[in-house]
């Protein structure tokens, strides 16, 4: 529980921040290229290169396939309830983005590292890398199909984005190296030194930035949109990741994660494709909000109940 209290101070000194002119809303795309072209891909980097082993790397993937499979079906189940509720296209669009795609990274990494320290952070980068995956091409999808801004190219699009994506190109790099038996001893130690002192600001910058995006006022709009969201990320998502690792013999500290990563809220890339396809804004400003501080209470609750 001590973790989560540090998390939302982190946050609140982001919010507050914001409100008395510290920093601007604004400035969260500052903070946020800083996470994901610098200190993020130090943390994966070194987090997998000092936890990871050829032999647990098959257990690995997994953990990113089934976060994908999970996604994928949280998003089947946003556009059923969006037809079953009559919304027009830009809506049903918002609403499988808030259903689908989790905050594995930017709230996943501080909460599975609080909650179980290096050895559940390699395994929450895994599950990221499967939801990175997934938000590309669900959102790409959900964008042309439900957007107004069409693609010719979204396939292409897509594996342009992935490769330019800092922590993917950090975990492929990091991956290669486990395999070619490349450790941590390795490397010179001031780059080691570096990378870790970049890896120590990931944390904070994320949850400052988090702090940052938050708005109350965006939670009045489509609220019941919200807490749609709310029951399908943080109800049925862990849900299906339990019985996914009842079925494909998932134990332990992977099982674990792999159910607290199906449980983050809606991810803020949902805010971004809207933004970029133009879809519903407003629902999905709504969505974010609310599973965000909604998830603040839940997963530490969801975590003592996984310990039993």
């Amino acid at each position: 529980m001590e973790i989560m209290l540090v998390i939302v101070s982190l946050i609140f000194i982001g919010y507050i921040s914001k409100y008395i002119g510290i920093l601007r809303e604004e400035d969260r795309s500052v903070l946020n290229n800083i996470v994901v072209y610098i200190s993020m891909p130090s943390t994966v980097f070194l987090t997998i290169l000092k936890n990871l082993s050829p032999r647990e790397l098959p257990l690995f993937i997994k953990l990113s396939i089934l976060i994908f499979v999970i996604f994928s079906l949280c998003g089947v189940i946003g556009y059923i309830l969006g037809r079953c509720l009559k919304l027009d296209r830009r809506s049903i669009g918002g609403l499988i983005l808030v259903c689908a795609l989790g905050n594995t990274g930017f709230l996943g990494y501080p909460v599975i590292y609080g909650f179980y320290g290096d050895p559940g952070l390699v395994r929450a980068i895994f599950c990221d890398m499967g939801s990175v995956i997934a938000s590309l091409l669900i959102g790409t999808f959900v964008g042309v199909t439900f957007g107004e801004r069409k693609s010719d190219n979204t396939f292409l699009y897509i594996i342009g984005e992935l490769l330019r994506f800092p922590p993917f190109i950090a975990c492929m790099l990091s991956i290669v190296s486990v395999i070619l038996g490349i450790g941590i001893e390795d490397i010179p130690n001031f780059l080691v030194d570096t990378l870790s002192y970049l890896s120590k600001a990931t944390v904070p910058l994320i949850m400052i930035s988090l702090g940052l995006s938050l708005s109350p006022a965006s939670a009045k709009f489509t609220i019941k949109y919200g807490i749609l969201a709310l029951l399908v990320r943080l109800g049925v998502a862990p849900l299906l990741a339990l019985i996914l690792s009842n079925l494909f013999s998932i134990e332990g500290l992977e099982r674990k994660v792999l159910i607290l990563q199906s449980a983050m809220p809606s991810a803020m890339m949902s805010l971004v494709f809207s933004l970029l396809y133009k879809l519903d804004v407003k629902l999905v400003a709504s969505a974010c909000f609310i599973t965000t501080i909604a998830s603040l209470i839940i997963l530490p609750i969801l975590k003592k109940v996984l310990t039993l």
